[in-house]
C-alpha cells in the first residue's frame, strides 16, 4: 500500500478531484484512457474502486473526476479542502482522507 500525504491534493470548489498517476495505476487505468469507478463513503473517507464501463463515476484520462453528494462534502470539510490518499494495488482500491481541520 502506498500513502501519499502532501498538500498538492485538493478538491476544487466545483467538486473536481485530480488523481495522481499512482492512484490511476492502482485503479488499473490504461495510459491515455478514461475509466469508471465506484465511490463509497465509509469511516470518514471516500473509497474508489474500478467498475464496469457503464456504471459509476467517470475518470478522465488525466485523472480528473467530479465528486457529488456526501463524498464531496466530506472532502470539502477538510482543512482548506486538502486530502491525502492510500493506494492499495492488491485490492485495486484508492481511499481519499480529508486533512483534519487544524492539522499542519
Amino acid at each position: 500500500m502506498v500513502t501519499i500525504r502532501n498538500r498538492s491534493l485538493k478538491i476544487s470548489p466545483g467538486g473536481v478531484v485530480s488523481l495522481p498517476l499512482s492512484a490511476r495505476k492502482t485503479l488499473g487505468m490504461a495510459p491515455k484512457q478514461g475509466a469508471r469507478v465506484t465511490v463509497a463513503v465509509a469511516g470518514g473517507a471516500v473509497t474508489l474502486q474500478p467498475t464496469s464501463e457503464r456504471a459509476g463515476v467517470r475518470v478522465s484520462p488525466r485523472g480528473q473526476m467530479e465528486l457529488v453528494g456526501e463524498a464531496r462534502s466530506l472532502l470539502e470539510a477538510g482543512e482548506a479542502r486538502h486530502f491525502w490518499l492510500d493506494a492499495d494495488d492488491e485490492r485495486q482500491q484508492v481511499v481519499l482522507h480529508p486533512y483534519p481541520v487544524g492539522a499542519t
